[in-house]
Protein backbone atom coordinates (compact mmCIF):
# COMPACT_ATOMS: atom_id res chain seq x y z
CA UNK A 1 0.00 0.00 0.00
CA UNK A 2 1.31 3.55 -1.20
CA UNK A 3 1.33 6.24 1.92
CA UNK A 4 0.66 9.87 0.39
CA UNK A 5 2.71 12.16 2.67
CA UNK A 6 0.82 14.66 4.88
CA UNK A 7 0.13 17.89 3.54
CA UNK A 8 1.64 20.73 5.18
CA UNK A 9 -2.01 22.66 4.94
CA UNK A 10 -3.77 19.36 6.54
CA UNK A 11 -1.42 19.12 9.56
CA UNK A 12 -1.99 22.69 10.40
CA UNK A 13 -6.08 21.93 10.26
CA UNK A 14 -5.65 19.09 12.15
CA UNK A 15 -3.43 20.61 15.18
CA UNK A 16 -5.39 23.33 14.73
CA UNK A 17 -8.33 21.28 15.77
CA UNK A 18 -6.43 19.44 18.54
CA UNK A 19 -5.64 22.57 20.16
CA UNK A 20 -9.21 24.01 20.45
CA UNK A 21 -10.29 20.82 21.42
CA UNK A 22 -7.31 20.89 24.06
CA UNK A 23 -8.70 24.14 25.24
CA UNK A 24 -11.96 23.40 25.78
CA UNK A 25 -11.17 19.84 27.16
CA UNK A 26 -8.78 21.27 29.44
CA UNK A 27 -11.45 24.62 30.57
CA UNK A 28 -9.45 27.01 29.76
CA UNK A 29 -11.13 30.73 30.00
CA UNK A 30 -10.69 33.61 28.06
CA UNK A 31 -7.44 35.21 29.55
CA UNK A 32 -5.91 32.48 31.18
CA UNK A 33 -2.29 31.53 29.62
CA UNK A 34 -1.82 28.03 28.04
CA UNK A 35 0.96 25.54 28.88
CA UNK A 36 4.35 26.55 27.21
CA UNK A 37 4.91 25.87 23.26
CA UNK A 38 7.54 23.03 23.85
CA UNK A 39 5.05 21.63 26.54
CA UNK A 40 2.31 21.58 23.98
CA UNK A 41 3.85 20.25 21.32
CA UNK A 42 4.94 17.34 23.05
CA UNK A 43 1.58 16.93 24.57
CA UNK A 44 0.35 16.58 21.26
CA UNK A 45 2.97 14.85 19.66
CA UNK A 46 3.82 17.22 16.89
CA UNK A 47 6.95 19.70 16.00
CA UNK A 48 6.86 22.82 17.53
CA UNK A 49 6.82 24.25 13.74
CA UNK A 50 3.74 22.85 13.51
CA UNK A 51 1.98 24.05 16.58
CA UNK A 52 3.33 27.54 15.88
CA UNK A 53 1.46 27.43 12.49
CA UNK A 54 -1.91 25.95 14.03
CA UNK A 55 -1.85 28.57 16.88
CA UNK A 56 -1.02 31.26 14.28
CA UNK A 57 -4.80 30.00 12.45
CA UNK A 58 -6.46 29.92 15.62
CA UNK A 59 -5.27 33.22 16.50
CA UNK A 60 -6.53 34.56 12.87
CA UNK A 61 -9.86 32.87 14.29
CA UNK A 62 -9.62 34.81 17.33
CA UNK A 63 -9.30 32.05 19.82
CA UNK A 64 -6.07 33.04 21.24
CA UNK A 65 -3.74 35.55 21.03
CA UNK A 66 0.20 35.20 20.82
CA UNK A 67 1.87 37.96 23.32
CA UNK A 68 5.61 37.75 22.13
CA UNK A 69 7.44 36.90 25.63
CA UNK A 70 5.10 35.96 27.28
CA UNK A 71 2.70 33.38 25.64
CA UNK A 72 -0.36 32.01 24.15
CA UNK A 73 -3.38 32.95 25.58
CA UNK A 74 -7.06 32.29 25.01
CA UNK A 75 -9.46 34.48 24.18
CA UNK A 76 -13.05 34.69 23.38
CA UNK A 77 -14.16 35.37 19.67
CA UNK A 78 -15.47 38.54 19.27
CA UNK A 79 -17.32 39.29 15.68
CA UNK A 80 -14.56 41.24 14.36
CA UNK A 81 -12.50 38.37 13.94
CA UNK A 82 -14.88 35.64 13.21
CA UNK A 83 -16.09 37.43 10.43
CA UNK A 84 -12.61 37.69 8.79
CA UNK A 85 -13.16 34.61 6.69
CA UNK A 86 -16.07 36.02 4.74
CA UNK A 87 -15.09 39.86 4.28
CA UNK A 88 -13.50 39.04 0.86
CA UNK A 89 -16.84 36.91 -0.35
CA UNK A 90 -18.88 40.34 0.28
CA UNK A 91 -16.50 42.37 -2.40
CA UNK A 92 -16.40 39.42 -4.72
CA UNK A 93 -19.84 38.17 -4.59
CA UNK A 94 -22.38 40.94 -4.74
CA UNK A 95 -25.56 39.02 -3.76
CA UNK A 96 -23.82 37.80 -0.82
CA UNK A 97 -24.45 41.45 0.37
CA UNK A 98 -28.74 40.69 0.15
CA UNK A 99 -28.31 37.24 1.66
CA UNK A 100 -26.61 38.80 4.51
CA UNK A 101 -29.67 41.57 4.69
CA UNK A 102 -32.05 38.87 4.23
CA UNK A 103 -30.79 36.83 7.03
CA UNK A 104 -31.34 39.59 9.33
CA UNK A 105 -34.84 39.91 8.63
CA UNK A 106 -35.01 36.18 9.32
CA UNK A 107 -33.45 36.72 12.39
CA UNK A 108 -33.95 40.31 14.21
CA UNK A 109 -37.57 39.95 14.01
CA UNK A 110 -37.84 37.25 16.76
CA UNK A 111 -34.72 39.36 18.40
CA UNK A 112 -37.08 42.10 18.87
CA UNK A 113 -39.79 40.10 20.08
CA UNK A 114 -38.08 38.57 22.80
CA UNK A 115 -36.51 42.08 23.77
CA UNK A 116 -40.26 43.15 24.41
CA UNK A 117 -40.25 40.26 26.65
CA UNK A 118 -37.25 40.71 28.55
CA UNK A 119 -36.60 44.18 28.77
CA UNK A 120 -36.17 45.83 32.26
CA UNK A 121 -36.44 49.94 32.83
CA UNK A 122 -33.05 50.51 32.50
CA UNK A 123 -32.94 48.76 29.35
CA UNK A 124 -35.35 50.75 28.42
CA UNK A 125 -34.11 54.21 28.68
CA UNK A 126 -31.13 53.02 26.99
CA UNK A 127 -32.73 52.55 23.74
CA UNK A 128 -34.67 55.93 24.26
CA UNK A 129 -31.34 57.73 24.85
CA UNK A 130 -29.91 55.90 21.72
CA UNK A 131 -32.66 56.99 19.84
CA UNK A 132 -31.85 60.70 20.62
CA UNK A 133 -28.54 60.60 19.92
CA UNK A 134 -29.16 59.45 16.96
CA UNK A 135 -31.44 62.23 15.82
CA UNK A 136 -28.46 64.64 17.44
CA UNK A 137 -25.93 62.91 15.14
CA UNK A 138 -28.65 63.35 12.08
CA UNK A 139 -29.39 66.94 12.76
CA UNK A 140 -25.36 67.12 11.79
CA UNK A 141 -25.44 65.97 9.15
CA UNK A 142 -24.02 62.37 10.26
CA UNK A 143 -24.34 59.43 8.41
CA UNK A 144 -26.01 57.04 10.84
CA UNK A 145 -23.24 53.76 10.80
CA UNK A 146 -22.05 53.74 14.08
CA UNK A 147 -25.47 54.90 15.77
CA UNK A 148 -27.40 52.05 14.04
CA UNK A 149 -25.18 49.76 14.72
CA UNK A 150 -25.42 50.68 19.07
CA UNK A 151 -29.23 50.22 18.37
CA UNK A 152 -28.83 46.96 17.06
CA UNK A 153 -26.50 45.56 19.28
CA UNK A 154 -28.68 47.05 22.59
CA UNK A 155 -31.64 45.22 21.51
CA UNK A 156 -29.52 42.08 21.11
CA UNK A 157 -28.29 42.45 24.45
CA UNK A 158 -31.79 42.91 25.41
CA UNK A 159 -32.57 39.75 24.47
CA UNK A 160 -30.30 38.24 26.56
CA UNK A 161 -29.19 35.19 24.16
CA UNK A 162 -25.25 35.19 23.95
CA UNK A 163 -25.61 33.28 20.61
CA UNK A 164 -27.70 35.59 19.09
CA UNK A 165 -25.59 38.62 20.22
CA UNK A 166 -22.56 36.92 18.84
CA UNK A 167 -24.30 35.90 14.92
CA UNK A 168 -26.24 39.38 15.49
CA UNK A 169 -22.71 41.39 15.75
CA UNK A 170 -20.74 39.74 12.86
CA UNK A 171 -23.25 40.29 10.62
CA UNK A 172 -23.01 43.84 11.32
CA UNK A 173 -19.35 43.61 11.38
CA UNK A 174 -19.68 42.20 7.58
CA UNK A 175 -22.30 45.05 6.71
CA UNK A 176 -20.07 48.10 8.41
CA UNK A 177 -18.05 48.67 5.82
CA UNK A 178 -20.42 48.40 2.67
CA UNK A 179 -22.43 50.80 4.53
CA UNK A 180 -19.86 53.60 4.62
CA UNK A 181 -18.88 52.71 1.07
CA UNK A 182 -21.23 50.02 -0.94
CA UNK A 183 -24.74 50.33 0.01
CA UNK A 184 -26.73 53.07 -1.48
CA UNK A 185 -29.34 55.28 0.13
CA UNK A 186 -29.04 57.82 3.24
CA UNK A 187 -32.46 58.40 4.71
CA UNK A 188 -31.68 59.14 8.36
CA UNK A 189 -35.03 60.82 8.86
CA UNK A 190 -36.64 57.22 7.96
CA UNK A 191 -34.59 55.10 9.88
CA UNK A 192 -34.91 56.81 13.15
CA UNK A 193 -38.71 56.64 12.70
CA UNK A 194 -38.49 53.15 12.00
CA UNK A 195 -36.37 52.57 14.79
CA UNK A 196 -38.43 54.89 17.36
CA UNK A 197 -41.61 52.73 16.41
CA UNK A 198 -39.39 49.27 17.33
CA UNK A 199 -38.46 51.27 20.86
CA UNK A 200 -42.11 51.79 21.49
CA UNK A 201 -43.31 48.32 20.79
CA UNK A 202 -40.80 46.94 23.33
CA UNK A 203 -40.90 49.77 25.90
CA UNK A 204 -45.22 48.60 25.56
CA UNK A 205 -43.81 44.90 26.20
CA UNK A 206 -45.52 44.17 22.76
CA UNK A 207 -43.48 41.39 21.68
CA UNK A 208 -45.61 41.09 18.23
CA UNK A 209 -45.80 44.57 17.57
CA UNK A 210 -41.83 44.59 18.01
CA UNK A 211 -41.74 41.80 15.72
CA UNK A 212 -43.46 43.45 13.32
CA UNK A 213 -42.05 46.65 13.02
CA UNK A 214 -38.34 45.01 13.07
CA UNK A 215 -39.18 42.99 9.94
CA UNK A 216 -40.96 45.99 8.22
CA UNK A 217 -37.74 48.11 8.72
CA UNK A 218 -35.62 44.98 7.59
CA UNK A 219 -37.62 44.62 4.45
CA UNK A 220 -36.97 48.57 3.75
CA UNK A 221 -33.25 47.95 4.85
CA UNK A 222 -33.47 45.52 1.68
CA UNK A 223 -35.51 47.42 -0.26
CA UNK A 224 -32.93 50.16 -0.37
CA UNK A 225 -29.96 48.46 -0.52
CA UNK A 226 -31.02 47.37 -4.20
CA UNK A 227 -33.43 50.75 -4.76
CA UNK A 228 -32.85 53.46 -3.18
CA UNK A 229 -35.36 55.32 -4.85
CA UNK A 230 -38.03 53.36 -4.14
CA UNK A 231 -37.15 53.11 -0.45
CA UNK A 232 -37.13 56.77 -0.33
CA UNK A 233 -39.97 56.93 -1.62
CA UNK A 234 -41.97 54.55 1.35
CA UNK A 235 -39.13 53.13 3.06
CA UNK A 236 -36.27 53.27 5.66
CA UNK A 237 -32.48 53.92 5.60
CA UNK A 238 -29.92 51.22 4.72
CA UNK A 239 -29.32 49.61 8.40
Amino acid sequence: MTVQPVKRQKLTESVAEELLSLIVRGGFQAGQRLPAERVLAEQMGVSRASLRDAVARLEVLGHVGVRHGDGIYVQAPSAATLCQPFVGLLTRVPQTTRDLLEFRRMLEPEVAALAAQRVTATQEAELWACLETQSAAAARGIKLVQEDLTFHTLIAGIAGNGVVTLVLGTLQELLHDLRERTLPGDLPAVTIADHRAIVQAIADRDPRRAQRAMATHLETVILNATDPHTAAAGGSDHD
